[in-house]
């Protein structure tokens, strides 16, 4: 399974390697507007390169997935600035019409009641990712729900919003996390040393 969790994370780097050329080829965006995707390639890039086995690479990227379910709930409270200042929503209301859009082929009633659900379990995925807290099944969890995202904005066309947000990439590393022993600097690694030996 670990196997077919890299080739996975190598695939979604190669098309997120696509989507850049072609946006700067074709769109004609600029390097600052792809500083996203770009860092997440070279992050993820050195966590399959490396194959999971360097720890405090697996422990960072495990924070920097958890620190971006994080500041996007922060965002969606207007905490990063208001909306049309630089960030993507900058208030819930905002995050609800989004929320409508990735989930255009079901009802519109139902945004309000998934806004909620993502906002809740990326809070506590994001925060327990950053902690270290039982690392293995919450990267799981992460990959799970960013699978479930990235799926969600294909099937409503924002195929190039997930290609900018990186959503495959997070969601393949989330996988990858999970499999390596990313509980370097962490609550997980810190409880494992204070239990008692037994002989």
């Amino acid at each position: 399974m670990k196997r077919v969790a890299f080739v996975v994370l190598w695939l979604t780097i190669a098309a997120e390697c696509f989507y850049v050329a072609f946006a700067l080829l074709v769109l004609h965006l600029t390097w600052g507007h792809l500083m996203q995707p770009l860092i997440f390639v070279v992050l993820f890039g050195a966590l399959a390169a490396t194959r999971g086995k360097i720890r405090w690479i697996a422990a960072f990227l495990r924070v920097v997935i958890g620190a971006e379910f994080v500041l996007s709930v922060a965002d969606r409270f207007g905490l990063l600035g208001p909306a049309g200042h630089g960030v993507s929503w900058g208030d819930f209301s905002h995050f609800v019409s989004y929320t409508r859009q990735v989930n255009a082929f079901l009802p519109a009633s139902f945004a309000p009641l998934l806004a909620v659900l993502a906002t809740i379990f990326e809070t506590a995925l994001g925060i327990t990712l950053i902690l270290g807290i039982r690392v293995e099944y919450v990267a799981r969890g992460a990959a799970v729900l960013l699978c479930v995202f990235g799926t969600a904005m294909t099937l409503s066309g924002l195929i190039e919003s997930q290609l900018f947000y990186a959503v495959f990439v997070l969601a393949a590393g989330a996988w990858v996390v999970s499999m390596a022993d990313a509980t370097w600097v962490s609550l997980d690694s810190l409880l494992w040393c204070r239990r008692p030996q037994t002989a």
